[in-house]
Parts: C-alpha cells; sequence; structure tokens
C-alpha cells in the first residue's frame, strides 16, 4: 500500500493546515511531517483514521516542535459516505470540539476561586473543516502521552469500570456545574449539538437494523431466559415502538440533562495503566454522537455494552457511587453546591427514567462487539444502493455464551425497574 497523501484526507487538508496545527501548538509555523500506520477493519464505521507527526518550529527562540496528531477525514467511498451518514456525525462532533469544548473551557476558567482540578479528560482539536464535503478533524494523538484502547471483546475489569465510571462523573458533573451556574451560555453551547441516531429523520435509515437487533436480542432471551418474567417483559421491549422510545429518551430534557457523549463503550475510553498495570487516567475520545440528554443514558450505556453480569450483580451501586462521588467533588470544586445538583436519590430516580435506554443501545452494540474480526464487513465494497442491514447483518448467536451476555442486560434492567 502507497503511503497517503494529504488529498487522501481530504482535498481542503494543505500545507497550511499543517501551520494551522503548530499554530494551536503554541508555535509558528511547520517545517516537516510524516505520515503513521492505520487503523484495522471495524474500529471506525464512520470515517478513515489517520496518524500524522507534525514538526514546527517557534520563533524567535527557534524552538523545536513535535505534533502527533490522529486525523479524521470522510470516507472516500461516497456509498459508505451516504449510508454511514458521515457528514451528520462528522458535523456533530466537529460542533462538539469547536463550539462545547471551548464553552466548557471558558466556564472553567471564569470560576473564582479557580478549581483545583478542571475537567480536561479530552484530546486536543489542533485543526477542523465542516463543510459537508471535505470535512477532517485533526486531534491530539493520546497514544503518545500512553493512552491505549482496551480489547473490543472483552469484559471491563472491576478497576477499569470504576474509573470509567469516574471519568463519567467528573464529564457529566462539568456539564452539570455548568448548567447550575451559568445556565444561559449552558444553552448556547448545548445548541451547537444535533441528534444524530434517534429520530424522525434517521427512522427509514436504521429501522431496518434494529429489527435485526431485537431478532437476535429475543433469540438470546428465549434461548437463555426462557419461561421467565424477564422472556415476557424483554418480549414487550422488543417491539416496532422501540424506535419511537429511544427518541423519546433522547429527546426528554430533565434536571439531570447534561453534554452526553453518547458512545460509551470501552474503545472510547482511553486509558494510561501504571507501571504496576493498574489504570491511572482515561481520556475520552470520539464524540459524534454527543448530544444533551439525560446523564442516565451514558450510564445504561456503558453499563450493558461493557460490564458483565457478575460485575453489575456485585458492584453496581459502587459503580455508580463512583460516579456520584466524581461528579459531585468536580461540582464542588467549580463552586456549585453539588448535594442540590445531584444526589444519590436523584440519579437513582433517573435512571428509573432513562435506564432502558442503555438496553435499547445495548442490543446494537453488543452484537456488533462479539462479531469476530473475520465477520466484519469491507466498507470500501460498499455499492450504490446498500441499506445498514447489507453491512450490519447481525444474525442471532450460536454460541450460548453470547446469547447470555445478550440475555443478561434484559434480567438486570428488570430486577433494577427499567424494565417494566
Amino acid at each position: 500500500m502507497s503511503a497517503p497523501t494529504f488529498a487522501d484526507i481530504s482535498a481542503k487538508f494543505t500545507e497550511a493546515t499543517l501551520d494551522e496545527i503548530i499554530q494551536n501548538a503554541g508555535g509558528t509555523k511547520h517545517t516537516s511531517y510524516k505520515f503513521g500506520a492505520g487503523g484495522k477493519k471495524g474500529d471506525s464505521y464512520l470515517s478513515r483514521v489517520f496518524r500524522l507527526c507534525v514538526y514546527g518550529v517557534k520563533e524567535p527562540e527557534g524552538e523545536q516542535l513535535e505534533v502527533n496528531v490522529i486525523v479524521k477525514g470522510m470516507p472516500d467511498n461516497m456509498h459508505r459516505r451516504r449510508l454511514f451518514r458521515s457528514t451528520d456525525f462528522f458535523r456533530n462532533e466537529i460542533h462538539f470540539y469547536t463550539k462545547v469544548i471551548p464553552a466548557v473551557e471558558a466556564f472553567q476558567a471564569s470560576r473564582q476561586p479557580k478549581p483545583k482540578k478542571p475537567f480536561v479528560e479530552y484530546p486536543k482539536c489542533y485543526a477542523s473543516l465542516c463543510d459537508g464535503v471535505n470535512d477532517f478533524i485533526a486531534l491530539e494523538d493520546v497514544g503518545f502521552r500512553g493512552y491505549r484502547s482496551p480489547d473490543r471483546q472483552s469484559y471491563i475489569a472491576l478497576e477499569d469500570a470504576l474509573l470509567t465510571m469516574r471519568t463519567l462523573g467528573r464529564f457529566h458533573g462539568v456539564a452539570l456545574a455548568f448548567k447550575a451556574l451559568d445556565a444561559d451560555n449552558f444553552e448556547k453551547a448545548a445548541s451547537a449539538l444535533e441528534e444524530t441516531y434517534y429520530g424522525e429523520h434517521t427512522r427509514e435509515w436504521y429501522t431496518g437494523f434494529l429489527q435485526l437487533a431485537e431478532n437476535v436480542a429475543l433469540d438470546a432471551v428465549t434461548k437463555t431466559l426462557p419461561n421467565t418474567k424477564y422472556e415476557t417483559l424483554a418480549t414487550n421491549f422488543l417491539q416496532p415502538q422501540l424506535f419511537d422510545d429511544m427518541i423519546n429518551l433522547v429527546s426528554t430534557r430533565s434536571k439531570l440533562s447534561v453534554f452526553g457523549h453518547g458512545d460509551c463503550w470501552t474503545p472510547n475510553f482511553l486509558t494510561r495503566y501504571g507501571q504496576d498495570g493498574a489504570p491511572q487516567e482515561i481520556i475520552i475520545i470520539d464524540f459524534q454522537l454527543a448530544r444533551c440528554a439525560s446523564l442516565a443514558l451514558d450510564i445504561s450505556f456503558f453499563m450493558y455494552s461493557c460490564t458483565s453480569q457478575q460485575l453489575r450483580e456485585e458492584h453496581y451501586d459502587e459503580l455508580l457511587r463512583a460516579y456520584l462521588e466524581s461528579a459531585q467533588a468536580l461540582i464542588t470544586d467549580l463552586g456549585g453546591d453539588a448535594e442540590a445538583v445531584i444526589s444519590w436519590e436523584s440519579l437513582q430516580e433517573e435512571l428509573k427514567q432513562f435506564g432502558r435506554f442503555g438496553v435499547g443501545m445495548g442490543i446494537e452494540s453488543l452484537p456488533m462487539s462479539l462479531i469476530e474480526d473475520d465477520e466484519v464487513a469491507d466498507l470500501e465494497a460498499i455499492v450504490e444502493n446498500a441499506v445498514l442491514t447489507d453491512v450490519w447483518n447481525i444474525k442471532p448467536f450460536e454460541q450460548p455464551a453470547k446469547r447470555q451476555r445478550i440475555a443478561e442486560i434484559f434480567k438486570h434492567a428488570v430486577d433494577q425497574g427499567y424494565i417494566k
């Protein structure tokens, strides 16, 4: 394979973009660059991913800079671009980095006294362009700070789950503080985000695939938990109206609405581990599905897509308390009344109202994470009139362990009173 060129990223990615990257890193201009290795099949449906190292200089000192970036560009296959609605997702993520993050940074910087530990668990954005055709975004490659993605199929360990929940608590906590202390600017930032997944505008695009996901889930529950209340309630949940319920869940604003991530599965929580193997810090990536909605959407998505039933049964409250304490600590640090903003009771209430969202999303994300690498469709082979089910053609699982993993999210959600 030949080395990538700027044109592979975007017709609008140029030498001037490299200058912009260096300037946003504190330098004056770029001096040279080199491309690095790309990702693997199935890790990015919506974009093409490039690694780039940009060298630059800071005048007049003559100081040398080296900036490592991940550049996401639109798929060059137009059918793939249309099928995965890349334009919508790119626009939303670029707005997150260029409108929401700067608003969050300005809010945190405006607080007196200054917060001791502001929320900074995201990559820096060095350059972007959004015109619906040549979109790209250049983000800090946090791999050079030791952050890496966990394995796509394995269950998350308790220590990783606790750190993820604490990080999610800080991500939501900054939004809760922002909303409580500067509501006008919070709403202005929130208006930059759009619903990319569950809306009337996506019904035709998504519901064929949702039907496949419902079939896979129903097969899993009926074979794993036959003749139980779980089978009955899962059957009621897995009906055609599920799409409307998901629209309702993402569009209902509540007292605990935040800037949500929208895609809370493990690969989007890059983790830095200590020499003893213990997880130390997380950086959150991939905000293409970001939305302003209930914090319970992200929590339930993470719980049902990334944790095992054993972990949930043994540590569910512990994970929620780690989240809550972390959110409250940041709200306090930013000068808010943490207990008035979010309490254990209001968190539980929110999960009762919105927690089923994680099941609706889990019946998609779990089968997608459980398919083997050789079952992932060739994205460059997508043809003109392809629909989502041509690429995401998921079928009931033969392996009992995979069926069980899907069935267990219904068991937990029913036991918690999220599905009734």
